[in-house]
This record gives structure tokens, C-alpha cells and sequence, in this order.
């Protein structure tokens, strides 16, 4: 007896045959190819400024050709000339703005999400082949460097099509294949070195290959020496290349890096590196599934003697980076970039294992969920309000708030000056405050790295600069291979920060010098009985001195004595009253020169602090006053018993020092509040 199916089993069944003649492997993968290409363009023009590296790439590519290749050729630890020579052009015909440059990285990026496709068709059916592609198409980390002016998308891109033509010539042995491959690995060796990881990847397999494909083995081999030849000029004219040598072996690879490094990567690989993931478990739990996806993958690749490329290519790119940390380089998640898509091709085959139905029923379900929707929601602050760069913040800062010279008040002093602490901010500088000469004057610390500054070009420079200038305003950035062993910071400490912002490229101080415009508060006040002040001196109200002005620092410096050891750290905290009762304050650690807190001190120990406290250039006139307490680690204040200069403190919580006199500014300075409304302030 036979049974006819039931109406709705017989529509379900023409449903899905329908889904299954338009949801096609290709329908599915254009779909990726557009979403990636949606994300990688996203907010482009939001991103913000260059960073060091970008703004670096388009003063390389500002020059001409031959000026682009011999500069290249000097620096050390410098990338080949080709992805310099491109930008060339494109900013001649587009321009130097932002979003304009970043285009450029745009199609490679795009372009990746097919190429890993066409790879993983060399191992896998074409739906597992999709979710590889997805997986690229929407990771984090693909997408950042998709979208920043460096050559990191297309030397990711070049090396995973010489891994696709490689696979092709060996298995087809066709003339084309090998001139394409050797086009490929020439183009993709002059773009950035890590492109030449798949050449490395390719040599790892050949051992396994010479047996059954002696001779496309051989024509390999042939094709390398091509490929060196044309690199050799390149090679022999790098100067840079030799030049970074010597720091081979000078980094400590130990157990501790080699777990913080790998602590890290694992999530860096698959939902980006900490500046682009978001809070919460979400980017543990999406890195955690296609992690064990790709170690399926392997475990997979190594039993059928399948996708050993990929596997080569992931030991490649380990190994390029314990070279780069056995020289001394810091580790940053872009060094894992080529290792993606062959990370996203393991996880699909892991997936390909499923039987071809589960893929005919659900395909779109599981390419949308597990390889875009995962990655794109654990970087989802990425897509929200990330910025890139601010170094225009920095430079507009100083350009609106520094003053000339005051005639009459700051005799023997010139203007404002700038001190550039940190590789590579010439560039910078330059590029976002392309006038400074008619505002600021600018030292740089040091004048070229390598080498790093060393303490008596840090002294020399420094205490020129504060004979001739009242302010100094600093930047650093950059410091651990300009001033590893904090030259600059223990220098700045003899003078009076007024203030310390941080920024994405860096951080701004500005430091008051030595001008004899101080009032004295001598005496002796203790403080409970672990401290005691014998004298205080600040920018007060003086018959003999003008007022101070809005847009400038008050000083302060406070000479204190530890009446006996502390296990606790002391804070200062400094404030003035305006006559409307506004208040403007600063706290700040009791510290000596070499930056030991109060908790390291010993008994009859006296140390001399300074600091100043900003007063913005929007703030009222008038006679302020000025107040210092001192707190321990629980915000309580230490209470204040003696006399400072006629001033009696019996047992008060706070001193008070007496007036300051604050007038407007004599010459033009920006509103703050409204500076930082139309270009954005610190992040902290």
C-alpha cells in the first residue's frame, strides 16, 4: 500500500527546491562580497586622523618615485617602496585628505573575500568555501587595515592569491599559473614583507610534494629564482635591511611574553586586537567558536593530508613573529593579518565535514550567523564612534591657546615653544600645523631615532629651552624607542605642569618655567604627625607684578618634610575660588624627583613639588583665591596646625595661601569648551 504526501510536505518540498535553485553557493557569495565591502566603507569618512604610520605613507608618497625608493632604501625597519609609490599617485589625482587616502586600502581588502574563496575551492565543496569567504569578509581586524593608509590589506590580499596559483600550477602544471604566481610573488614582495610569508608557506610543503610532483617541484624552484632576481636590486639597495640587523637578538623571548603574546592573539586573530573589540564576553565567545573550528580544520588538514598549505602558512606567520620579537618589536595584532584567511579556510572545513544536506537545508543561517553576524557584533564599537587618529586635536590645542611673548612682564623670555618628544612627529607636526613657524617655536628630542635621546642631549636642549621660553608645551609619543629610559620625564619634573592631557597619538603637557613672579608662604605647618611644610610659594597677588592671565597656569611649589615613614601614598590636592564661587582644582601625588611617592620616603626626608593649575582663557576676571590641602589614600585631609607668612592654621582641614589675581587675555585665545565641541578632546 502506498501513501501520497501530504499537500504541505509537497510545498514544502517545491519551497525548498526553489530556495535551493536561487540560493545558490555564488548568489550567497556576492552577498558576502557586498556586505564586506558595506563594512569596510562604513563610517570612512568618520574615522578621524592619520595615525603615525599613515601620516609616515603620505609624506614617503608626497616625493617622486626614484625620491620614494631611496628614501625607503635608508630607513631602517622600513616596508618596500611599491604601496608608497601607488599612494603617489592616487593622492596626485584624489588628494591628501583622510577618508581619500584610506580608499585606496578599500578594494584590496574587498578583493580578499573572493580570493579566499577561490582558495578554499581548492579544498572544500562550495558552501563550506562561502563561510571561509564570510569569515574574511567580516573579520574585525581585515576590516581596520582595510580601511587605514598602509599596505597591509594588499600584502595580505597578493599572499593569499599566490597561495591560490600555487596550488593551481602544482596540481595543473600550465605556463600561465607559473607566470602568474612569479607576478604575484614579486608585486606582493615589493608591496610589504609579510606578503613573501606565502612563499614561505609554499617551500614548507614542498617536502611532502617532491615525491608525486618532482617536476613542477623543480619548476617551483625555478620560479623562486626568478622572483630573486627581479627582488635583488631591491634587496641590495635597502640599506635599511642591514642597517636593522644589528638588533637581532636584543629581545627577551621568555615564557612570560610568549604567554602574554598568546594570551592575546587568539582573540586579536578573530575579533580584532583591543581597539577595535568591544567590552563584554561577546568577542571571547565568537573567537572561542571559530577558534574551535579551526583547530577542527587542522586536525582535519593533517589526518587527509589536505589544506597543508594553510597549515604552512599559520606556521609561517608564527614564525615571523618570533623573529620580529626576537628583535625587540612589540607585538601588534597586524603581525597575525596573513594568517586570517587560512585560519577562516581550517574553520569552514571543520564545517565542510557536515553532510552536503545540512548545507542544501541552512546554508545562509550558518554563513550569516557564525561568519558575519559573530565577528561584526563582538567589533560592533568599532562601527559607532572609533576614531583613528587626533593629532589635529594637539596641534590645534597649542596653535589657539599659545601665547607670544609679553613685553614688559616676561623679560629674557621669548614665546611659546613646542617640544617634540618621540620618533616621526616632525612628519606630524608638519602635516597638521603646517605654519607653526609664525606661532611656536619647535625643539625636537631626539632630532633622529635611532639612537634613542640620551640624558645630556635631553639636559642641553631642555634647559635651553626654559631659559628662552616661559611655557613649554610637550608631546610625547612614541617614547619607547625615542626615550626608553624616561630622559624627558625626569627632566620635566624640575618644572611646573599646568597640564597633561591624553590623546589617541599621544599625550600634551604644558610646563611653566622658572620666572621670578612667585609669592613666599614660609613657616611651619604640620600635618598630622607624618608631614610637615616649611615653605610654599605660588603665583600670587603681588603689588610689583602685573596680574596673571586667563589661558595660563598658576604655580605652585610646596617644599615638605616626612616627619616619619608612611605606608601610604599622599596626595595634594590644589584649588582656586573664583569671586562667583566657581571652583578650578588639581590633584596630584606628592612625588620627588625620581618619581617615588610618599610611601617610599624616609624619615627627614624633605622634597621640593611642583605643579600648576590651569585657568582656561573663558574664565572671569578678578581676585581669586587660592587653597592647598593634602589627602590620604580614603580622600580624609591631613589637618594643617602652624603658620605660614602671619597665616594661622589651627587645626583646619585645608591652607589657604591668600589672592591671586586673574585678568583676561591680553591677546587672542580660543574658548576651550568650544575648541574641543568642534574638534574633539582627550580621551582621558
Amino acid at each position: 500500500m502506498t501513501t501520497r504526501p501530504s499537500v504541505g510536505a509537497t510545498g514544502g518540498r517545491r519551497f525548498a527546491e526553489r530556495l535551493a535553485r536561487h540560493v545558490t553557493p555564488m548568489t550567497v557569495l556576492l552577498a558576502v562580497v557586498v556586505a564586506g565591502a558595506v563594512l569596510r566603507s562604513l563610517r570612512l569618512q568618520n574615522l578621524g586622523d592619520f595615525d603615525f604610520d599613515e601620516v609616515a605613507a603620505v609624506w614617503y608618497a608626497r616625493s617622486l618615485p626614484l625620491d620614494i625608493v631611496a628614501a625607503i632604501a635608508e630607513a631602517p625597519f622600513e616596508h618596500p617602496p611599491l604601496y608608497y609609490i601607488a599612494l603617489h599617485y592616487w593622492a596626485t589625482w584624489f588628494g591628501e585628505q583622510e577618508p581619500i587616502v584610506r580608499w585606496l586600502s578599500v578594494p584590496f581588502g574587498v578583493l580578499l573575500i573572493p580570493a579566499t574563496y577561490q582558495l578554499a575551492r581548492m579544498y572544500l565543496r562550495p558552501w563550506p568555501a562561502v563561510f571561509a569567504a564570510a569569515v574574511v569578509a567580516a573579520s574585525p581586524m581585515l576590516i581596520f587595515f582595510s580601511r587605514e593608509a598602509r599596505m597591509y590589506a594588499a600584502a595580505a590580499l597578493f599572499g593569499t592569491l599566490a597561495l591560490w596559483l600555487f596550488e593551481r600550477a602544482m596540481r595543473h602544471g600550465r605556463r600561465r599559473d607559473w607566470t602568474w604566481l612569479a607576478l604575484t610573488i614579486v608585486v606582493g614582495a615589493y608591496v610589504d614583507y609579510i606578503a613573501a610569508l606565502a612563499l614561505v608557506a609554499m617551500n614548507l610543503t614542498l617536502p611532502w610534494r617532491f615525491s608525486r610532483q618532482r617536476g613542477r617541484v623543480l619548476a617551483f624552484v625555478a620560479v623562486q629564482v626568478a622572483c630573486l632576481a627581479i627582488a635583488m636590486p631591491w634587496i641590495l639597495l635597502a640599506r635599511g635591511i642591514q642597517d636593522s640587523l644589528p638588533a637581532f637578538g636584543t629581545g627577551g623571548l621568555g615564557l612570560d611574553l610568549i604567554r602574554d603574546v598568546a594570551s592575546s592573539a587568539w582573540l586579536d586573530v578573530f575579533v580584532g586586537d583591543a581597539t577595535v573589540r568591544g567590552g563584554g564576553r561577546a568577542g571571547a565567545y565568537v573567537a572561542g567558536v571559530l577558534g574551535a573550528l579551526a583547530l577542527v580544520g587542522a586536525a582535519w588538514a593533517g589526518v587527509r593530508r589536505s589544506a597543508g598549505l594553510m597549515l604552512a602558512k599559520i606556521a609561517a606567520v608564527i614564525g615571523f613573529l618570533v623573529i620580529l620579537l626576537v628583535f625587540d618589536k612589540d607585538y601588534q595584532a597586524r603581525y597575525l593579518l596573513p594568517a586570517i584567511p587560512a585560519l577562516a579556510i581550517l574553520a569552514a572545513a571543520s564545517l565542510g565535514l557536515a553532510p552536503r544536506r545540512a548545507w542544501v537545508a541552512a546554508p545562509v543561517a550558518a554563513v550569516l550567523l557564525v561568519g558575519l553576524a559573530g565577528p561584526v557584533y563582538a567589533s560592533r564599537a568599532y562601527f559607532d564612534d572609533y576614531r583613528r587618529g587626533d593629532y589635529r586635536s594637539i596641534t590645534s590645542t597649542i596653535e589657539n591657546l599659545a601665547r607670544p611673548r609679553r613685553p614688559g612682564r616676561d623679560e629674557g623670555k621669548f614665546r611659546d615653544a613646542v617640544v617634540l618628544a618621540g620618533p616621526w612627529q616632525g612628519w606630524y607636526w608638519r602635516h597638521y600645523f603646517p605654519d607653526f613657524l609664525d606661532k611656536v617655536d619647535v625643539w625636537f628630542l631626539p632630532d633622529e631615532v635611532p639612537p634613542a635621546v640620551t640624558a645630556k642631549e635631553v639636559n642641553r636642549k631642555l634647559e635651553r629651552a626654559a631659559n628662552n621660553h616661559r611655557r613649554l608645551w610637550v608631546v610625547l609619543a612614541g617614547l619607547e624607542q625615542a626615550d626608553p629610559e624616561g630622559h624627558v620625564a625626569a627632566w620635566l619634573t624640575s618644572q611646573w605642569q599646568a597640564r597633561s592631557e591624553v590623546y589617541r597619538n599621544g599625550v600634551l603637557q604644558l610646563y611653566m618655567t622658572n620666572v621670578l613672579d612667585l609669592v613666599n608662604r614660609r613657616g611651619h605647618v604640620k600635618l598630622g604627625r607624618d608631614f610637615q611644610i616649611d615653605l610654599i610659594q605660588y603665583t600670587g597677588a603681588r603689588a610689583d607684578q602685573g596680574p596673571r592671565e586667563a589661558g595660563d597656569g598658576v604655580r605652585f611649589t610646596v617644599v615638605i618634610r616626612a616627619r616619619q615613614a608612611v605606608d601610604y601614598d599622599l596626595r595634594l590636592r590644589i584649588w582656586l575660588r573664583t569671586p562667583s564661587g566657581v571652583i578650578y582644582t588639581k590633584d596630584l601625588y606628592a612625588q620627588d624627583r625620581q618619581l617615588r611617592r610618599t610611601s617610599e620616603w624616609q624619615p627627614g626626608d624633605v622634597h621640593q613639588l611642583r605643579t600648576a593649575l590651569w585657568v582656561p582663557a573663558e574664565a572671569e576676571a578678578g581676585a581669586y583665591q587660592a587653597y592647598i590641602t593634602f589627602l590620604r589614600p580614603d580622600d580624609r585631609p591631613l589637618t594643617a596646625v602652624g603658620e605660614l607668612t602671619g597665616i594661622a592654621h589651627p587645626g583646619v582641614d585645608y591652607v589657604w595661601l591668600g589672592p591671586v589675581d586673574i585678568a583676561p587675555p591680553t591677546v587672542p585665545l580660543a574658548n576651550e569648551a568650544e575648541l574641543r565641541a568642534a574638534l574633539g578632546g582627550p580621551i582621558r
